[in-house]
């Protein structure tokens, strides 16, 4: 992470800090341990911007941002940021389902109002992943204004998920090795 914190110029800033995530014992009734920790991590980020009474930015630790991403700037009218994500209708994303929630910033405002919907949400069956939940927030909360970057700042680095379901190679040891070494292929031919 700090290597890409070092590409847009934040290497060492002292409003940057790390977060070493939540590791349940169970998946609980999220789909995985991995998604049940980063929902459990990020609402206790938010819940500790909301006390402070400070902004968030949220980066997950296989978060890269785009070439150009240290020369783009974003008016400052809004409580939810959107830096990367993935949209089931790009063409209207405030009504998307958006998948993704390796690069999100939060006002002060929208940190308090997130971590309070967070603290008492209601739902049947399987939890909703963090990106799932704060998407029921905007849905239940149209009036907090949305921005997301467009094209995305950030991507997200191939790597075994922690969150979902491992495929079949990362299931077997003998292929795990080789998926991983094509995964580090991947990167280095996505930084050219």
């Amino acid at each position: 992470m700090e290597r890409e914190l070092a590409k847009v110029g934040l290497a060492g800033d002292p409003r940057v800090s790390f977060f070493d995530a939540i590791r349940p014992e169970s998946a609980g009734s999220f789909t995985s341990i991995g998604a049940r920790g980063v929902y459990a991590s990020q609402k206790i980020l938010l819940g500790e911007a909301a006390a402070a009474g400070e902004s968030l930015l949220i980066l997950e630790d296989d978060c890269i941002f785009s070439p150009g991403a240290e020369n783009r700037t974003f008016s400052g009218d809004w409580d939810i940021f959107y830096g990367g994500y993935h949209a089931s209708i790009p063409s209207d994303l405030p009504r998307s389902d958006i998948q993704g929630a390796h690069m999100m910033g939060f006002s002060r405002q929208a940190a308090s109002l997130v971590f309070d919907y967070l603290e008492q949400l209601q739902y049947e069956g399987i939890h909703p992943p963090i990106d799932g939940a704060y998407v029921w927030f905007r849905r239940a909360n149209p009036e907090v204004r949305t921005l997301f970057a467009e094209p995305p700042l950030a991507g997200q680095r191939p790597s075994r998920s922690d969150i979902a379901s491992l495929a079949w190679f990362d299931r077997l040891p003998l292929l795990r090795s080789a998926a991983t070494f094509a995964r580090s292929l991947r990167r280095g031919a996505s930084r050219k």
